[in-house]
């Protein structure tokens, strides 16, 4: 018997269902038509198309989701309520700091309006009062979803820190580093002192943020980690600090390019049609939301639609595969990945300055990345990767991307960037 699209999506769970059944009914009669004749050539195991499925709903976190908690945690008198301070919004929320170690006696928490946010007393004291300190701290860091571990420059990070640090990974929680204070290092020594405060953590330098939370140094660098961690704070991060919505929509771009890529990646004839579009659709309405712009998932397919990046996919594909001697895979991921920093950046231009690029930018772009994408996948060899390393592959390729290939984006760190910040799940 033929299946249906509803017999497919019958397979997924809920929100698959919600997410791609709309993309399909605003499909004209003809593609449906030509759609359901495809499905009958699916095999009997749908488990690829799961697989694939379930990169349609990384784009949709953005758009919905719950407030996070964050705890910032750490020992005493590290200037864990100083940064805490530069992350709530209203004054009356602010911690009493002091240079008095142990200021900090109770967990004192806000909503900033990004995420829930707790400061927690010296982790690291000892004596009765340490250990009553410790557990108030430790209780916070439990329940929150991400923590900030901070430490300071100037003591270094000795070892019964790194017991407490230890303690804190035994919660299996994200987390980032921050190393408080480098102001109070010469600047000569700063790069030595992080280094080793990373060695005594068993972490890469590229793993802790440098902060002067007095000054405000390098506090957007943590915010945008803790994005990194949780996508559907990007919304209300955009809202908040407009001047980091392009790199926030470029977060969003790279992840979505790379899930296209495996979608292009798998023999299927139907993913290019409804995952790859589920992809694209989701991507939209992320960047939507960073820029504070609320739309439905049909006006994305209308402005997908309206560029028609299908047919500028097919043209280029065919174009290249006329020159032979490029693996059809590689072809084909580069061109799906390509489309999808395509309307990334289209996307980008529509919120941002309410214009629609051209068709023949926007194939422009299609062209340029989808060269610079074949070559960095070429390196892999004529056979197929698993899907996790092609995935790795483009995503490391789209964060090389030469400054031509993006628009309004800017390539150098600075001390705002995340680049070379990761954070650990």
């Amino acid at each position: 018997m033929m299946k249906t699209v509803d017999d497919i999506l019958e397979e997924f769970p809920e929100p698959v269902r919600e997410g791609i059944r709309p993309v399909w009914e605003g499909l004209s009669p003809g593609q449906r038509e030509k759609s359901e004749a495809l499905l009958g050539q699916l095999p009997v195991a749908v488990k690829p198309l799961k697989d694939i499925l379930s990169l349609v709903l990384d784009q949709y976190k953005p758009v919905f989701g719950a407030k996070r908690g964050i705890a910032v945690v750490g020992p005493a008198n590290v200037g864990k309520s100083t940064l805490y301070n530069q992350l709530v919004s209203r004054k009356e929320d602010r911690a009493e700091v002091g240079p008095v170690p142990g200021t900090t006696r109770q967990n004192q928490e806000a909503d900033t309006g990004l995420f829930s946010l707790v400061d927690t007393p010296g982790a690291d004291a000892v004596g009765e009062v340490g250990e009553r300190e410790r557990r108030i701290a430790f209780e916070a860091a439990e329940g929150a979803d991400f923590l900030v571990v901070v430490f300071e420059a100037t003591q270094g990070v000795k070892r019964y820190e790194r017991d407490l640090f230890d303690d804190l990974l035994a919660l299996d929680k994200p987390f980032v580093v921050v190393l408080n204070k480098v102001d109070l290092i010469p600047k000569r020594d700063r790069e030595k002192v992080r280094d080793a405060a990373a060695r005594n953590l068993r972490l890469e330098p590229s793993q802790v943020i440098e902060t002067v939370a007095t000054k405000g140094t390098n506090v957007g660098r943590v915010i945008l980690a803790i994005a990194k961690f949780e996508p559907a704070l990007l919304a209300a991060i955009g809202d908040a600090m407009p001047e980091y919505r392009a790199r926030l929509a470029w977060q969003r771009i790279v992840p979505a390019a790379g899930g296209a890529g495996v979608v292009g990646l798998t023999p299927l004839p139907i993913v290019d049609l409804v995952p790859l579009l589920g992809i694209q659709a989701g991507l939209v309405l992320s960047i939507a939301r960073i820029y504070g712009f609320k739309i439905t998932l049909g006006r994305a397919k209308e402005l997908i639609a309206t560029f028609g990046i299908g047919l500028i996919a097919r043209t280029i594909f065919q174009q290249l595969s006329k020159l032979g001697g490029v693996p059809g895979w590689i072809l084909s991921a580069a061109v799906a990945s390509a489309t999808t920093v395509a309307i990334g950046y289209a996307a980008m231009a529509w919120f941002a300055q309410g214009e629609r690029p051209t068709r023949e930018s926007l194939q422009q772009t299609v062209a340029g990345v989808t060269d610079y994408l074949k070559d960095q996948l070429m390196g892999l060899g004529e056979k197929k990767p698993d899907r996790g390393t092609l995935r790795e592959r483009i995503t490391q390729a789209l964060n090389g991307l030469p400054g031509q290939l993006r628009p309004g984006l800017r390539t150098s760190d600075d001390e705002n960037g995340v680049d070379s910040v990761e954070v650990q799940a």
